[in-house]
C-alpha cells in the first residue's frame, strides 16, 4: 500500500524527533525549515572550525527523552558529566545558595532562609504538579512567605519573562523546583557543541530511513484543498501536498499560515532572546556555570560560562561565556543594537558585578526568535490533533509544565507522531 506522505514544518528537536519515528513507521515524510541549518533552537555557530551553540545547552541527567534519543544515535559514550555550580548576584555580590557560608550571608532574615528551604523540600516531595492551579504569586507567598518571593523568584521570573508571579503558572516553577536541574551532573560531549553532533546525527537518521529534509523553504500558506489533503506553499515558489500536516513552529506562526479556530492558540506568546558568546583568556574570580542577577536588573539577565562546563569548547581553550538578555518589554530597545554596542553594555556591566573589564577575543551575537512559550497562570497544553483533521501539533508550547528543553521538545514530537501512527497506521 502507499504510505501516507506527512509535512512536517520545522527541523526542529520536535520536527527531527517525530519524522525519525513516523518514518520507522512507514510514513514518507518531508520536513520543511526556513533557516539553512537543522535544529532550530539547539542550532550552532562556527568559529575558526569550532563549533559553539546559539545560546547555552546542556544535558540534564533527568532529561530521559533526550538521553534515549542520545543512545539511539549512538553518541551516549562521548558524554562527560560534571556538577554545574549555579550562583546569584545581588547588589553586585555573589552568593553560591549550597555553600554554607554563602547562604549565611545572603541577605535574607534567617526565618525566610528556613522558609527557602521548606519550599526546596516540599517541591522535591511533590509530583502531581497538573493539580495545581494557583498562580505562582499565591503559591509561592503561601508555600515561602513574601520575602522570600520578592528576593529570589520576582527577579527570576522578571529575567525570564519580564512579568511579574501574579501572571505565571505555580505548577510550571513547582516542577522546575522539583526537578532541581542543577542539583545532578550536566552532560556535554568534550571538544565541540553537542548539539551540533545531535542534529547532524538525527538528520543522517531521518534521510537514511527515506525521509526528505528541505532546508531554506520557509512556509507561506497552507490552504486544504479537500477533506483528506493540505498544500503547503514556500517562499521559493515550491508546493508540497501531503495527506497529513505535523506543525512544529510556534502557534502565532502556523495562524499566519492556517486560519485555525482555536483560542487556546491565540493565547500562547512567545519571548525573543539575545544571546552573546565571548572568549577570552580572562578568568572569572569564582567558579560558576550559571549566574542569574537577581538585584540590581544588568543588561543581561544572566551568565553562563560554557567552558566551566566544557573546558575544551573555546577556539583557544579559553574561558567562554554566554550572556543571555530575554527581550521582555523593559528590554525590547536592545533588539536592534549592533553586537559591538551591545558587547560594550555588557562589559560595562560584567566591570560592575566582577570588578575588571571583560577583554573577549571574539564575540558573536545571535537573536534567538521565538526562545520560549510563556507559561502563564491558566496555560493548558493544546491537543496534538488540531480542529482541523489531518493536521498535528508539536513543540516546546506543549510541554507544561515541564522545563522547556530539549528533551521536551523531542518527546513532543515523538508523542504527536505516536498519535498519526494510531490515527492512520490502519488507512495505508
Amino acid at each position: 500500500m502507499v504510505a501516507k506522505k506527512i509535512t512536517i514544518i520545522g527541523a526542529g528537536m520536535a520536527g527531527l524527533g517525530a519524522g525519525i519515528k513516523l518514518q520507522e513507521n512507514g510514513f514518507d515524510c518531508t520536513i520543511v525549515e526556513a533557516q539553512p541549518e537543522a535544529g532550530g533552537l539547539a542550532g550552532f555557530f562556527s568559529i575558526q572550525n569550532k563549533f559553539f551553540p546559539l545560546g547555552y545547552h546542556h544535558i540534564l541527567y533527568q532529561d530521559q527523552p533526550l538521553i534515549a534519543t542520545i543512545k539511539k544515535m549512538g553518541l551516549y559514550d562521548q558524554v562527560v558529566w560534571k556538577k554545574g555550580r549555579v550562583l546569584f548576584a545581588v547588589n553586585n555580590r555573589i552568593y553560591d545558595l549550597t555553600n554554607p557560608l554563602d547562604f549565611t550571608r545572603f541577605p535574607l532574615p534567617w526565618l525566610d532562609k528556613l522558609r527557602f528551604v521548606k519550599l526546596m523540600g516540599y517541591c522535591f516531595i511533590k509530583k502531581d504538579w497538573g493539580s495545581v492551579t494557583e498562580d505562582a504569586r499565591t503559591w509561592l507567598t503561601r508555600i515561602a512567605g513574601s520575602r522570600v518571593r520578592e528576593m529570589l523568584f520576582d527577579p527570576l521570573f522578571d529575567i525570564k519573562y519580564g512579568l511579574g508571579p501574579e501572571h505565571l503558572s505555580a505548577s510550571w516553577i513547582g516542577n522546575r523546583l522539583h526537578y532541581q536541574e542543577f542539583s545532578k551532573p550536566l552532560g556535554f560531549v568534550p571538544g565541540t557543541d553537542w548539539t551540533k553532533l545531535l542534529v547532524d546525527k538525527m538528520v543522517a537518521r531521518f534521510q537514511e530511513l527515506g525521509g526528505h529534509l528541505k532546508l531554506n523553504t520557509p512556509a507561506l500558506k497552507i490552504t486544504l484543498p479537500d477533506a483528506t489533503h493540505q498544500n503547503v506553499e514556500f517562499a521559493t515558489g515550491q508546493n508540497i501536498s501531503s495527506d497529513i500536516l505535523l506543525n512544529t513552529a510556534p502557534p502565532h506562526l502556523l495562524l499566519k499560515m492556517l486560519p485555525l479556530t482555536e483560542p487556546q492558540l491565540e493565547k500562547i506568546t512567545y519571548l525573543d532572546a539575545l544571546s552573546l558568546i565571548v572568549e577570552t583568556n580572562q578568568k572569572l574570580p569564582r567558579e560558576l556555570y550559571m549566574l542569574a542577577c537577581l538585584k540590581p536588573r544588568y543588561s543581561f539577565g544572566g551568565i553562563f560560562a560554557l567552558s566551566s562546563l566544557n573546558s575544551t569548547l573555546g577556539v583557544r581553550n579559553g574561558t567562554v561565556l554566554n550572556f543571555f538578555t530575554t527581550l521582555t518589554p523593559k528590554y525590547e530597545h536592545l533588539r536592534d543594537v549592533s553586537s559591538e554596542a551591545l558587547l560594550a553594555l555588557y562589559q560595562a556591566d560584567f566591570q560592575k558585578l566582577f570588578g575588571f573589564r571583560l577583554e573577549p577575543e571574539w564575540h558573536h551575537l545571535t537573536l534567538i526568535k521565538n526562545y520560549s512559550p510563556r507559561f502563564l497562570k491558566d496555560y493548558k497544553n493544546p491537543a496534538a490533533r488540531s480542529s482541523i483533521p489531518g493536521v498535528y501539533l508539536a513543540g516546546n508550547y506543549r510541554s507544561h509544565p515541564a522545563i522547556t528543553s530539549t528533551g521536551s521538545a523531542l518527546a513532543s514530537g515523538e508523542e504527536t507522531a505516536g498519535c498519526i501512527i494510531h490515527d492512520y497506521d490502519g488507512r495505508r
